[in-house]
């Protein structure tokens, strides 16, 4: 019978994981009234498009509950949408591209990614999420150009702690670093511009 609490342990802790889904359509809160002329290319780290996010413990119905969510896509994606308001064109690609294929290559890397749970007064419970991207912008050549960092912080306060409390805050971070990063590469930009394209 020894033998059975170490698979009873395993069933149990995955019972308790409970996945969170987030938004893949994240993108700047507004769209730069200028945008460059010139087309990017755009990269996401590995590190960056792999990583999983994990809650410290909270509870979901009164069960001792982890968190757990697949940041890669939905955080590329608000990024690239970022590249793609701020310059004529954007094409993204998994790994780097050749000299001269496009003026400007931004390429990003996941610096720091935490998010907590945590009591606080009168019976609530806080979810924190807070992240940081490095932002990398190259030249024709693919020389370095500049190297930046962008952040963002969720925090939600609520009774109890649901997939959907811990997704508003995550989201919020990931919607907060588009907005950065859109700022950061309109800050940024060199040589001819032009009008942004309307909102639809």
């Amino acid at each position: 019978m020894r033998w059975l609490a170490p698979i009873l342990a395993t069933s149990l802790c995955a019972a308790c994981v409970k996945p969170v889904t987030l938004n893949s359509a994240i993108q700047p809160s507004e769209v730069p009234t200028e945008r460059s002329s010139e087309k990017a290319g755009v990269v996401c780290s590995p590190n960056l498009l792999g990583h999983v996010e994990r809650s410290s413990l909270g509870t979901l119905g009164g069960v001792p509950t982890r968190f757990e969510l697949e940041l890669g896509e939905p955080l590329c994606n608000a990024l690239f949408k970022s590249v793609e308001g701020t310059y004529r064109a954007a094409t993204r690609a998994t790994t780097p591209y050749y000299r001269g294929q496009y003026a400007r290559v931004i390429q990003f890397d996941l610096q720091n990614s935490s998010l907590s749970i945590a009591p606080r007064a009168r019976g609530q419970m806080r979810v924190a999420y807070t992240l940081s991207v490095v932002v990398e912008r190259y030249g024709l050549d693919l020389k370095l150009i500049g190297r930046n960092v962008v952040t963002g912080n969720g925090l939600v306060d609520s009774r109890t702690v649901t997939d959907e409390v811990v997704r508003q805050a995550v989201e919020a971070a990931l919607q907060q670093v588009a907005d950065e990063a859109t700022n950061l590469l309109v800050a940024r930009l060199d040589g001819p511009r032009v009008p942004a394209a309307p909102a639809h």
